[in-house]
């Protein structure tokens, strides 16, 4: 029998990048740490990819660096690139995704269990919670039910045994004639280190 806990206080939501993050700067290791993502939409014929680069330098100075590549269409490329506002991602082809409501799992992610379920403070539940591996990095993902969007669905993965900037996955699906069609995917495909970076 699955448990339902509270999970309360979300706290003050900070503006910029750094809302989004899943660790703070000070989790990455010296040197740089280079994550990559694919992103893919309904409405672009090829995934984007998302490059996103921390390095901590022996001073305690960080640098961080985006780097965004896209092939397709002029109408696919005209809103080409992503924003990472209050607790959501956006990205060409108009999607926004949005996890604010997910901001107190993600503060408290060390805390969750596989086969569990969370309600969160705005009735929200965090279900079907299993453990993955993505890209190397160990992850628990689960799906946000809302109860009153029957008809589209997300699932998130938070990152566990290594520090990230995004969520390693962000699937946003809809309900299309009885099955679920995915309709935008941030998904984490390569992780790595180099500690002689700094």
């Amino acid at each position: 029998m699955k448990r339902i806990s509270i999970i309360a206080g979300l706290g003050i939501l900070a503006v910029g990048l750094g809302v989004a993050a899943q660790a703070d700067l000070d989790a990455f290791p010296v040197g740089k740490t280079t994550m990559v993502y694919q992103v893919t939409t309904e409405d672009m014929t090829a995934p984007q990819i998302l490059e996103l680069a921390v390095t901590v330098h022996d001073d305690g100075q960080y640098t961080v660096s985006l780097y965004t590549e896209a092939t397709g269409t002029e109408d696919e490329l005209a809103s080409f690139g992503f924003i990472f506002g209050a607790a959501s991602v956006s990205s060409g082809a108009g999607r926004d995704v949005s996890y604010s409501s997910l901001q107190a799992l993600m503060d408290q992610r060390d805390r969750l269990q596989e086969g569990q379920e969370y309600l969160l403070p705005s009735g929200v539940k965090f279900t079907e919670i299993v453990g993955v591996t993505i890209a190397g990095v160990w992850c628990l993902q689960g799906n946000m039910v809302d109860e009153g969007e029957r008809n589209t669905q997300m699932t998130v993965a938070f990152a566990l045994s290594h520090p990230v900037y995004i969520s390693p996955r962000i699937r946003v699906q809809e309900l299309r004639d009885g099955e679920w069609v995915d309709t935008f995917l941030l998904e984490l495909v390569d992780y790595h280190t180099d500690s002689e970076g700094g």
